[in-house]
Protein backbone atom coordinates (compact mmCIF):
# COMPACT_ATOMS: atom_id res chain seq x y z
CA UNK A 1 0.00 0.00 0.00
CA UNK A 2 1.20 3.43 1.04
CA UNK A 3 4.31 2.88 3.74
CA UNK A 4 3.73 6.57 4.95
CA UNK A 5 0.66 6.34 5.41
CA UNK A 6 0.15 2.79 6.55
CA UNK A 7 2.89 3.69 9.15
CA UNK A 8 0.78 5.88 11.16
CA UNK A 9 -2.26 3.23 11.43
CA UNK A 10 -2.45 1.04 14.43
CA UNK A 11 -1.94 -2.42 12.04
CA UNK A 12 0.34 -0.64 9.82
CA UNK A 13 -2.27 -0.48 7.34
CA UNK A 14 -5.72 -1.72 6.35
CA UNK A 15 -6.58 -4.91 7.13
CA UNK A 16 -8.95 -7.26 5.25
CA UNK A 17 -12.00 -7.50 6.89
CA UNK A 18 -11.96 -4.29 8.11
CA UNK A 19 -13.97 -1.01 7.12
CA UNK A 20 -12.43 2.21 6.50
CA UNK A 21 -13.87 5.58 5.91
CA UNK A 22 -11.99 8.21 3.38
CA UNK A 23 -13.93 11.24 4.08
CA UNK A 24 -12.97 14.31 1.78
CA UNK A 25 -12.92 17.70 3.75
CA UNK A 26 -13.66 19.27 0.17
CA UNK A 27 -14.92 17.52 -3.20
CA UNK A 28 -11.94 16.74 -5.46
CA UNK A 29 -9.08 16.86 -2.73
CA UNK A 30 -7.32 13.60 -3.61
CA UNK A 31 -9.45 11.26 -1.27
CA UNK A 32 -10.81 8.87 -3.53
CA UNK A 33 -7.36 8.83 -5.47
CA UNK A 34 -6.01 7.80 -2.57
CA UNK A 35 -8.43 5.26 -1.44
CA UNK A 36 -8.73 3.69 -5.09
CA UNK A 37 -4.64 2.98 -4.64
CA UNK A 38 -4.65 1.69 -1.50
CA UNK A 39 -7.84 -0.73 -2.85
CA UNK A 40 -5.48 -1.69 -6.01
CA UNK A 41 -3.42 -2.92 -3.73
CA UNK A 42 -5.49 -5.66 -2.10
CA UNK A 43 -6.40 -7.18 -5.20
CA UNK A 44 -3.24 -9.07 -4.91
CA UNK A 45 -6.13 -10.92 -2.96
CA UNK A 46 -9.26 -11.25 -4.82
CA UNK A 47 -11.08 -8.96 -7.45
CA UNK A 48 -11.97 -5.16 -6.69
CA UNK A 49 -15.79 -4.07 -7.02
CA UNK A 50 -16.79 -0.59 -7.38
CA UNK A 51 -19.96 0.16 -6.22
CA UNK A 52 -20.58 3.16 -8.11
CA UNK A 53 -24.88 3.96 -8.74
CA UNK A 54 -23.63 7.83 -9.55
CA UNK A 55 -21.35 6.85 -11.83
CA UNK A 56 -18.85 8.98 -10.45
CA UNK A 57 -15.72 7.32 -10.75
CA UNK A 58 -14.56 7.36 -14.52
CA UNK A 59 -13.62 3.71 -15.33
CA UNK A 60 -9.97 5.05 -17.37
CA UNK A 61 -8.79 6.75 -14.22
CA UNK A 62 -9.04 3.38 -12.12
CA UNK A 63 -7.36 1.53 -15.01
CA UNK A 64 -4.87 4.72 -15.54
CA UNK A 65 -4.45 4.38 -11.24
CA UNK A 66 -3.13 0.39 -12.21
CA UNK A 67 -6.34 -1.63 -11.69
CA UNK A 68 -6.61 -4.79 -13.91
CA UNK A 69 -9.66 -4.70 -15.51
CA UNK A 70 -9.53 -8.41 -15.36
CA UNK A 71 -9.93 -8.35 -11.84
CA UNK A 72 -12.12 -5.01 -11.66
CA UNK A 73 -16.01 -5.39 -11.45
CA UNK A 74 -17.92 -2.47 -11.72
CA UNK A 75 -21.55 -2.35 -10.40
CA UNK A 76 -24.05 0.55 -10.81
CA UNK A 77 -27.07 -0.14 -9.02
CA UNK A 78 -30.65 1.12 -9.69
CA UNK A 79 -31.33 2.28 -6.43
CA UNK A 80 -30.04 3.13 -2.84
CA UNK A 81 -31.70 0.02 -1.82
CA UNK A 82 -29.94 -2.10 -4.30
CA UNK A 83 -26.67 0.04 -3.94
CA UNK A 84 -26.91 -1.28 -0.23
CA UNK A 85 -27.64 -4.74 -0.83
CA UNK A 86 -24.75 -4.20 -3.36
CA UNK A 87 -21.69 -3.36 -0.73
CA UNK A 88 -23.28 -5.44 2.20
CA UNK A 89 -23.13 -8.85 -0.05
CA UNK A 90 -19.98 -7.76 -1.71
CA UNK A 91 -18.12 -6.91 1.70
CA UNK A 92 -19.13 -10.68 2.63
CA UNK A 93 -17.85 -12.86 -0.22
CA UNK A 94 -15.24 -14.78 0.24
CA UNK A 95 -11.99 -14.16 -2.10
CA UNK A 96 -13.00 -10.54 -2.47
CA UNK A 97 -9.99 -8.09 -2.21
CA UNK A 98 -11.24 -4.49 -1.87
CA UNK A 99 -14.97 -3.20 -2.00
CA UNK A 100 -15.17 0.43 -2.96
CA UNK A 101 -18.84 2.61 -2.86
CA UNK A 102 -18.83 6.79 -2.95
CA UNK A 103 -21.54 6.80 -0.06
CA UNK A 104 -23.19 10.00 1.06
CA UNK A 105 -25.85 9.59 3.79
CA UNK A 106 -26.24 6.37 5.91
CA UNK A 107 -28.39 5.44 8.66
CA UNK A 108 -26.62 3.94 11.91
CA UNK A 109 -28.33 0.21 10.88
CA UNK A 110 -27.08 0.24 7.46
CA UNK A 111 -24.20 1.20 8.82
CA UNK A 112 -23.58 -1.83 11.56
CA UNK A 113 -24.46 -4.09 8.48
CA UNK A 114 -21.66 -3.15 6.55
CA UNK A 115 -18.85 -3.58 9.28
CA UNK A 116 -20.45 -6.80 10.31
CA UNK A 117 -20.78 -7.84 6.28
CA UNK A 118 -16.86 -6.71 6.10
CA UNK A 119 -16.06 -8.96 8.96
CA UNK A 120 -17.26 -12.15 8.25
CA UNK A 121 -15.77 -11.49 4.68
CA UNK A 122 -11.98 -11.24 3.08
CA UNK A 123 -12.28 -7.94 1.32
CA UNK A 124 -10.98 -4.18 2.72
CA UNK A 125 -14.23 -2.16 2.50
CA UNK A 126 -13.24 1.49 1.81
CA UNK A 127 -16.08 3.79 1.89
CA UNK A 128 -15.68 7.43 0.05
CA UNK A 129 -17.81 10.33 2.17
CA UNK A 130 -18.66 13.63 2.01
CA UNK A 131 -16.89 16.16 4.66
CA UNK A 132 -20.37 15.80 6.31
CA UNK A 133 -20.00 13.00 7.21
CA UNK A 134 -17.27 13.44 9.58
CA UNK A 135 -20.27 15.21 12.16
CA UNK A 136 -21.32 11.56 12.46
CA UNK A 137 -20.69 8.27 14.28
CA UNK A 138 -20.27 5.45 12.62
CA UNK A 139 -18.82 1.73 12.74
CA UNK A 140 -15.57 1.97 10.66
CA UNK A 141 -12.74 0.51 12.02
CA UNK A 142 -10.76 3.28 10.48
CA UNK A 143 -11.53 7.09 9.65
CA UNK A 144 -9.38 9.20 7.50
CA UNK A 145 -9.53 12.96 6.51
CA UNK A 146 -8.15 14.22 3.51
CA UNK A 147 -8.01 18.05 3.17
CA UNK A 148 -6.06 19.89 0.66
CA UNK A 149 -2.74 21.73 1.10
CA UNK A 150 -0.90 23.81 -0.83
CA UNK A 151 0.74 22.73 -3.37
CA UNK A 152 4.16 22.95 -4.71
CA UNK A 153 4.78 25.04 -7.64
CA UNK A 154 6.07 24.27 -10.77
CA UNK A 155 4.48 20.64 -10.06
CA UNK A 156 2.03 18.75 -11.28
CA UNK A 157 1.13 17.25 -7.84
CA UNK A 158 -1.15 17.99 -5.35
CA UNK A 159 -0.43 17.67 -1.65
CA UNK A 160 -3.12 16.47 0.71
CA UNK A 161 -2.82 15.93 4.01
CA UNK A 162 -4.60 12.26 6.17
CA UNK A 163 -5.29 12.43 9.38
CA UNK A 164 -6.23 9.44 11.21
CA UNK A 165 -9.14 10.78 13.30
CA UNK A 166 -10.54 7.44 14.49
CA UNK A 167 -8.81 3.51 15.09
CA UNK A 168 -11.16 0.67 16.33
CA UNK A 169 -9.61 0.09 19.83
CA UNK A 170 -6.78 2.96 20.89
CA UNK A 171 -6.45 6.50 20.29
CA UNK A 172 -4.87 8.34 17.63
CA UNK A 173 -4.72 11.72 15.97
CA UNK A 174 -2.06 11.34 13.27
CA UNK A 175 -1.34 13.26 9.94
CA UNK A 176 0.78 12.50 7.47
CA UNK A 177 1.37 14.69 4.10
CA UNK A 178 1.00 13.18 0.99
CA UNK A 179 2.26 14.32 -2.96
CA UNK A 180 -0.32 12.55 -5.97
CA UNK A 181 1.43 12.81 -8.71
CA UNK A 182 -1.56 13.66 -11.32
CA UNK A 183 1.33 13.05 -14.52
CA UNK A 184 2.61 9.21 -13.32
CA UNK A 185 -0.04 8.95 -10.79
CA UNK A 186 2.71 8.02 -8.02
CA UNK A 187 1.71 9.11 -4.12
CA UNK A 188 5.06 10.08 -2.16
CA UNK A 189 5.79 11.46 1.31
CA UNK A 190 5.51 15.63 1.34
CA UNK A 191 8.85 17.18 0.90
CA UNK A 192 9.78 18.11 4.08
CA UNK A 193 7.81 16.02 5.69
CA UNK A 194 10.09 13.57 6.31
CA UNK A 195 13.92 12.87 5.16
CA UNK A 196 12.13 10.01 3.27
CA UNK A 197 10.29 10.87 0.19
CA UNK A 198 10.16 7.72 -2.23
CA UNK A 199 7.45 6.85 -4.55
CA UNK A 200 4.99 4.23 -3.88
Amino acid sequence: TIPSLDAMLPDQGLRRGTLSEWIAAEPGCGAASLAMRVAIQAQQNGPLIIIDRQRRIYAPAVAAAGAPFTHTVFIHPASRGDELWAVEQSLRSPGVGAVVCQVEHLKNQEFRRFQLAAESGTAVGLLLRPAAARKSSGWADIRLLVSPRASPTQSFCRRVAVRCVYAKGCLTDQTVELDICDETGAVRLAAGFSDSAAAY
